[in-house]
């Protein structure tokens, strides 16, 4: 399929709603599960919920604006929540939101000590010290690890046997097909929104089966729970709980911090969140390879890896500013 839009166009208004509409869903489960993640993941003695997912979202877009002023526009990636960075947050967190920014810091100041070297040798080392054989499998292995959680998603459950449900796989199953059909079948402008055709879709059927199960008082069959929707009206879990924010509160004594902040702390941040960057790098440069098969326009060399990396790197360092932790390019914001 040839590019509707070019990287130097832009469509009407309506369309361009639409289209951002579908980057929303392609980008805010990742960008929303991984604070869940973390949530979930946490050691004893860690605070409750800490991590905001509002604060998430708010993070990944000054990130990815971030990214795009240092590309200049011309890499059309957005940087999401990192998936690879939560064993790392889980112990950042222990030493409070101070830990998580710092850590966050180191994280993107690899991107940039490469960024930097790569501007001053160029970026032929790269393909011999990560050809595709490594980068691949690394790449494949982030996925592998999360599809736990997928699964998870798919039944709509926390977990276990006991919660087993063949309807809501059948559900995922026909959002799977309807987004593959409409990709691969559907005219030149469904093709450019597969996404929200495929969950528009998936939602409907989902809905038709619980409005079943109520009707004939099925549990099984109900598989929206129309509960969630209950806390919208509440502002307060509108209120993103920003990185800095929290971090300025135990400063000045408000909030204390779990663990000391102390020499052993910056080392221990170091050691869990600088290895991570380096595996993500892996990502960064697969990511924009791929991008630059569909665009056809190299990336690598306009405008260059090391802006990229760059605008990845500070990038990461401004999102966790803002959301509390590194983020990753994501997926390109093409037509």
């Amino acid at each position: 399929m040839k590019l509707v839009y070019k990287m130097n166009e832009r469509p009407p208004f309506g369309k361009n709603l639409v289209y951002a509409f579908q980057q929303l869903l392609a980008i805010i489960a990742a960008t929303v599960l991984v604070p869940a993640l973390v949530n979930g993941s946490l050691p004893e003695g860690a605070p409750t919920q800490p991590m905001s997912q509002a604060a998430a979202l708010i993070g990944a877009g000054v990130g990815t604006i971030v990214y795009l002023l240092f590309t200049r526009f011309k890499s059309p990636v957005f940087l999401g929540s990192s998936f690879a960075f939560i064993s790392p947050l889980c112990t950042g967190i222990l030493y409070g939101y101070c830990g998580i920014i710092l850590g966050s810091v180191f994280a993107g100041l690899v991107y940039v000590v490469i960024a930097l070297v790569i501007k001053r040798v160029g970026s032929r080392w790269i393909s011999k010290l990560m050809p595709p054989v490594i980068i691949g499998p690394t790449v494949a292995l982030i996925g592998l690890s999360l599809s736990g959680s997928a699964i998870n998603n798919v039944m709509n459950v926390s977990g276990g046997s006991e919660n087993y449900n063949l309807l809501c796989i059948l559900v995922a199953v026909v959002t799977f097909l309807v987004t593959v059909l409409v990709s691969v079948k559907g005219n030149k402008s469904m093709k450019l929104i597969p996404f929200v055709i495929g969950v528009g879709a998936g939602y409907i059927f989902a809905l038709i089966l619980t409005l079943l199960g109520m009707a004939f008082g099925s549990d099984y069959m109900k598989i929206i729970d129309f509960s969630a929707f209950e806390s919208i009206g509440d502002f307060s879990n509108w209120v993103p709980k920003l990185a800095f924010v929290e971090a300025i509160k135990e400063l000045t004594g408000s909030a204390s911090t779990i663990k000391s902040f102390d020499l052993t702390a910056v080392l221990n941040l170091f050691v869990a969140f600088a290895p991570v960057a380096l595996v993500v790098f892996a990502e960064h440069v697969a990511d924009h390879k791929n991008i630059s098969s569909i665009i056809d326009q190299d990336l690598l060399e306009n405008p260059g890896l090391d802006k990229t990396l760059l605008g990845d790197g500070v990038g990461s360092m401004a999102g966790a500013f803002f959301g509390g932790w590194p983020n990753t390019p994501d997926r390109g914001t093409i037509g």
